[in-house]
């Protein structure tokens, strides 16, 4: 949102210096434009009938309100952390990068047999770090027993390795990638006589 805001300051500063310095400098002139203006949209929308005039103000209305109610909401709503503070450290305080964290899991999950790739999607919450697992694993593995060694290798890297508190129990989205199929005969070629 910063980036949003900063673009929007810039935007409206831009428009407000030239606009600013013409009403300063001259009043009368730009003061009488800006009357004579407001003065013809009055009698255009007086020549517009009420059944168009009306539902045309709702609509402008409601497309500023969705638009205003949006910024609040993104201004509002707390940035995801870009690190997270490190419990087990003594003498200062150390944050890490989630990009960091999510490298170390990838690189310790890909280390594991069977297992083809992973992606690690890493958050801070309030509680410590949710860690979302995508892997991708050879054919005809034993799930449980994978998933669990998958999960016990998640947890040691956060939290032993890496001296961090999981909010919650890692979450694995596990994918084996299917048998590959073997080809089909084809039926013998008539013969010919």
């Amino acid at each position: 949102m910063n980036a949003v805001n900063r673009v929007l300051v810039v935007i409206l500063l831009l428009i407000a210096i030239p606009l600013c310095t013409m009403l300063l400098v001259l009043p009368v002139p730009v003061l009488e434009a800006v009357g004579g203006q407001l003065t013809a949209l009055v009698d255009f929308l007086n020549r517009l009938q009420w059944y168009v005039r009306v539902p045309l103000g709702i609509l402008f209305a409601l497309t500023l309100d969705v638009i205003f109610i949006l910024l609040i909401i993104l201004e509002v709503r707390r940035p995801t952390p870009k690190a997270i503070r490190v419990e087990k450290t003594t003498g200062g305080e150390v944050l890490i990068s989630v990009t960091s964290i999510a490298d170390r899991l990838q690189y310790e999950i890909d280390q594991l047999s069977s297992v083809l790739r992973s992606r690690a999607k890493v958050s801070g919450k309030r509680g410590g770090v949710v860690v979302e697992l995508d892997v991708e694993t050879a054919a005809g593995i034993d799930v449980p027993q994978k998933a669990e060694q998958i999960v016990e290798t998640a947890r040691q890297v956060v939290e032993e390795k890496m001296g961090l508190k999981l909010a919650r129990p890692p979450k694995v989205n596990l994918r084996a990638v299917p048998y590959p199929t073997a080809p089909k005969a084809l039926p013998p070629a008539p013969q010919e006589d």
